[in-house]
């Protein structure tokens, strides 16, 4: 089975204990027995918010201006002390929560460089500070970004800094939260080794090594919509199989890169 029904089958076991009618921020917090999963399920909330907030932007007004932002802050504090999900609006909440939880124990490097890079117009201490409580288990990783942009002149850090300060800290598996999510999931262990050890069957569809792929996977799946990953990818395929788009191995790299979206 994969990450997706294993998610589905356990909204199906805690159904009968959500509320029936609306579900509020606090109860959020305890909705299943992972930390991670309730936290990322408020994440994708705020996420959904601020993106729809962004591309509903007039331009007659200064966002950058210094009082606009703190009463956003304000105004975004507020909502999330007032969180209010309809019953059917919660599963999916909660499926996509498992699925990005799995990512990040399984491969936190890639999965935090895409959800900062997806969901931050710009990468400073105040949006890293915002991000950092969603992610209780890799508090350090976002402890030596913002100890980076402490010693720099600029208050902000380019995306390809961000990926190789990252990428060097060398993030391995959280054991620690795959046991969890195991556990509560109930998750065959051979489904999280095919997890651990995906690196698509065919990697000889690119011209790049699997460092850079790593890379190239991770940049695809932070761009702002589908099309743009797709081009990504597209970009980095060897001749050969660029003109060979309906290949089964291209298709699952591309629908790979879709669940991101």
């Amino acid at each position: 089975m994969t990450t997706n029904h294993y998610a589905i089958n356990f909204y199906k076991k805690i159904y009968l204990s959500i509320p029936k009618n609306n579900i509020t921020g606090k109860q959020l917090l305890t909705i299943t027995k992972s930390k991670q999963i309730n936290l990322f399920i408020i994440k994708n909330i705020y996420d959904e918010w601020l993106n729809n907030f962004n591309k509903n932007k007039i331009s007659y007004f200064n966002y950058s201006d210094i009082n606009i932002q703190n009463a956003l802050n304000n105004f975004m504090n507020i909502l999330s002390n007032n969180i209010l999900i309809k019953n059917k609006s919660i599963k999916k909440l909660i499926v996509k929560a498992i699925e990005e939880s799995l990512e990040l124990a399984i491969k936190p490097s890639s999965f935090i460089i895409k959800d900062i890079i997806k969901n931050s117009k710009e990468i400073n201490e105040t949006t890293l500070n915002s991000r950092k409580k969603y992610y209780p288990n890799h508090n350090n990783v976002f402890n030596e970004l913002i100890k980076y942009i402490d010693n720099i002149e600029n208050n902000f850090i380019e995306k390809s800094t961000l990926k190789k300060i990252i990428f060097n800290q060398e993030l391995s598996e959280k054991e620690i939260l795959i046991k969890e999510l195991s556990d509560i999931l109930e998750i065959d262990q051979q489904l999280i080794n095919k997890l651990k050890n995906n690196n698509y069957k065919g990697l000889e569809i690119f011209n790049k090594d699997i460092k850079d792929l790593n890379e190239i996977l991770t940049e695809a799946k932070s761009c702002n919509n589908f099309n743009m990953g797709v081009e990504i990818i597209l970009e980095n395929l060897n001749e050969e199989y660029k003109n060979q788009l309906e290949d089964p191995k291209v298709i699952e790299v591309l629908n790979e890169i879709k669940k991101s979206y």
